[in-house]
């Protein structure tokens, strides 16, 4: 279904006396589901007592007024009796500080951040919690979800960044098991992290950057161990309730971060291994508080890649900023109407299925007092609150609750071992989260549909319907990708990589042989040139284009007879390169583009970017054309789509501040007759969507059905 709502229980807040008006309120603003907190500490306050008194009287009233619950489960607020004589489970930097139970900005019953789940006895205590919790209410339905791990990430970590976690003595032995899993035998691990160890027991995690190889293990051990982890939690709440959906959502995506520094390796968040283990995946977004003056923009990338983690399977905003945040005495920026709405369409245009606000009523103590409040002080309405229920109102229905995405033929190519190989190379991963977000802002500027593509699908690039790919600072390649890349160039695709493809192998190694740039691109490694003190690297089109810049440093390199030269160095060196593969083409840019785009903005470096991607996106549309005068600014107007088998959900959104139209124009035999070609005309920040029906072949049934002039 499409969920709309919003968080409301974060014991012991709200006061009990308000709860009845607030969720009759809730329904009457359109709402349908409202999210309750479930905090370990304040249910089992004595070792195997359990009290759901307060839940249940929420869920109850909840029921009264038809709104659906999903219940937030949160270990992360431990009971105080589980911390005595648990120092060896304690949370542990590469210090050897121990981070004892106490109070945080999200937890005012206190108990953070918990315990390391890697010792069985803690686990086991998780376990009791999510099962008994769930059992409670497996036959009840109001409760529609379980939400099994609030922003999953490694816990202490936010307020740890400058740390590295967790080397309790339950962790390290963790890890070295997932180590002999890996390599097999010692002989193994000393050949892939050039070490001399005589046994296991002296393997350690490394507490520092240094020798790269033994720091990429210890970053993906603890992403995989993190997704272990969440197993864990869906099993024990299946346990309890086998027919109840259990879902997680991230706190945003990790591959850029909410600030474009990323968080992959620091917060030790993957949402492309956590959407496996769930039935619904969500993430959180704090766009005002977090996001900068571009949050509209940066919102709709963090959306899109959670829909391409969630993949087939059911996404939505679990968290929404719904007030101010907590920077500050007194809080940051408070949402317009504007930004709850642009947030909205953001969603619905990625394909998500709803949004849930953070949260209805302000915080009445500590950091994060007096944010976050969708309505006011009193629990009146406030033009957040309205603008909510009319977004609530407006984008629902049983077509927009069916409709998934339709796959952007533009991809951009997402590396979890690239980006985790900045992380250890003096914790730069926001150089590599940069890199993708450039990409993102070139085409979004040029409102060129595109999709994000993740690495441990690559298999799949050419059968998905992709036709461009880029691959933004690839430093990174196993052989599997490498085989993959190659085999979507000589189906008839269009590769274009940023410098340094596969310099180094999926564990951090340096590929002498560069198999990746002579395979892929037909060019031979000489040497990697810096200009860290002369600034941005010049590149000269050969066809006279404007001269545009790359970042930081450039690959020299030597092309085959095979291969053409389309831009230089300013010593004529070849800076793009074009090799004809199969039925496709490599191009090769010898410079980090995508992230002196993201920093300069520089339209010639914009072009060049997108030079190779199809500007209407979609292999069913033949034009996205802006009609009229078009804003000098950040923000553009944009086209995506949704589909049923029935019909396209033809999507237009404007960021601007101006009214706009778009014409979209379906390719012949698309759609059903007359109804190839839209202009749609769009308000100020604000978007509309419009019902098409599709060609007959393409219907489940094969009929056709009655043509729908619905638009919204």
């Amino acid at each position: 279904m499409m969920r709309y709502g919003s968080q409301y229980f974060r014991p012991p807040h709200p006061k009990r006396e308000d709860w009845r008006g607030d969720l009759e309120h809730m329904r009457a603003l359109g709402f349908n589901t409202v999210k309750l907190w479930a905090v370990w500490n304040t249910i089992e306050r004595e070792p195997g007592r359990f009290d759901f008194s307060d839940l249940d009287e929420l869920v109850s009233l909840a029921g009264e007024q038809g709104l659906q619950v999903v219940i937030n489960l949160i270990p992360e607020g431990a009971p105080y009796w589980l911390e005595a004589g648990q120092e060896d489970a304690m949370y542990t930097t590469a210090r050897g500080e121990k981070v004892t139970f106490t109070g945080a900005e999200n937890m005012p019953t206190a108990g953070w951040p918990g315990l390391c789940m890697d010792k069985p006895e803690v686990q086991r205590y998780i376990e009791r919690f999510i099962q008994t919790l769930t059992a409670h209410y497996a036959q009840n339905e109001t409760v529609a979800v379980f939400d099994v791990w609030n922003e999953p990430h490694l816990e202490p970590m936010f307020a740890y960044r400058s740390e590295i976690l967790c080397y309790c003595e339950h962790s390290v032995r963790t890890f070295r098991r997932w180590l002999r899993e890996k390599y097999g035998t010692l002989e193994e691990l000393n050949r892939q992290w050039y070490r001399c160890y005589t046994d296991w027991e002296q393997v350690k995690p490394p507490v520092r950057m240094s020798t790269c190889t033994d720091m990429m293990d210890w970053r993906l051990f603890w992403l995989s161990n993190l997704r272990r982890w969440l197993r864990i939690r869906v099993a024990a709440a299946k346990r309890g309730a086998p027919d109840k959906p259990v879902q997680t959502h991230v706190a945003y995506s990790a591959i850029v971060g909410n600030r474009i520094q990323g968080g992959l390796s620091n917060e030790v968040v993957d949402e492309f291994q956590f959407a496996r283990e769930v039935d619904i995946f969500g993430t959180s977004g704090f766009p005002k508080w977090l996001m900068g003056d571009r949050h509209v923009l940066y919102h709709l990338m963090q959306t899109e890649i959670i829909a391409e983690a969630a993949r087939e399977k059911p996404f939505y905003q679990v968290e929404l900023q719904g007030g101010g945040g907590r920077n500050g005495l007194l809080g940051t920026e408070v949402p317009t109407r504007r930004d709850i709405t642009l947030w909205n369409w953001n969603t619905l245009a990625a394909g998500g299925k709803g949004v849930l606000y953070w949260q209805y009523r302000a915080e009445p103590a500590g950091l994060e007092s007096p944010g976050f409040g969708l309505v006011g002080l009193a629990g009146e309405d406030t033009e957040r609150s309205l603008a909510a229920g009319a977004c609530a109102r407006s984008l629902s229905g049983p077509v927009l609750e069916r409709a998934v995405r339709t796959l952007p033929v533009n991809g951009i190519y997402l590396s979890r071992t690239s980006e985790v190989l900045c992380y250890c190379n003096e914790r730069r991963e926001e150089l590599y989260a940069q890199s993708v977000t450039g990409i993102y802002e070139a085409a979004y500027r040029r409102r060129i549909p595109v999709r994000f593509v993740h690495a441990d699908y690559a298999d799949r690039l050419w059968e998905e319907g992709l036709r461009t790919l880029y691959l933004p600072m690839p430093l990174s390649l196993s052989e599997r990708e490498v085989d993959a890349l190659l085999r979507f160039v000589q189906a008839g695709g269009t590769l274009v990589s940023e410098a340094f493809p596969g310099l180094y192998d999926e564990g951090g190694r340096l590929e002498t042989r560069n198999e990746a740039l002579r395979a892929l691109f037909g060019l031979r490694h000489i040497e990697v040139q810096n200009s860290l003190h002369s600034g941005p690297i010049a590149i000269y089109p050969s066809d006279g284009s404007p001269v545009c810049h790359g970042r930081m440093y450039r690959q020299a390199a030597a092309p085959c007879a095979a291969v053409e030269t389309l831009a230089s160095f300013a010593d004529g060196l070849p800076a793009v390169t074009e090799y004809r593969n199969g039925a496709g083409r490599a191009i090769w840019i010898g410079s980090f583009l995508s992230g002196q785009y993201h920093d300069t903005e520089e339209a010639a470096a914009g072009m060049l970017l997108t030079r190779w991607m199809r500007p209407e996106g979609y292999a069913c549309l033949e034009e996205i054309s802006c009609l009229g005068p078009q804003e000098a600014s950040c923000f553009q107007p944009l086209v995506r789509l949704l589909e049923t088998p029935e019909q396209w959900v033809l999507i237009a959104l404007n960021h601007t501040q101006r009214e706009t139209c778009l014409r979209v124009r379906f390719r012949a035999g698309k759609t059903a007759q007359g109804e190839a070609c839209h202009e749609l005309h769009l308000p100020p920040s604000d978007g509309r969507y419009v019902l098409v029906n599709r060609r007959a072949a393409c219907r489940a049934d094969g009929e056709r059905g009655e043509k729908s002039d619905e638009e919204k």
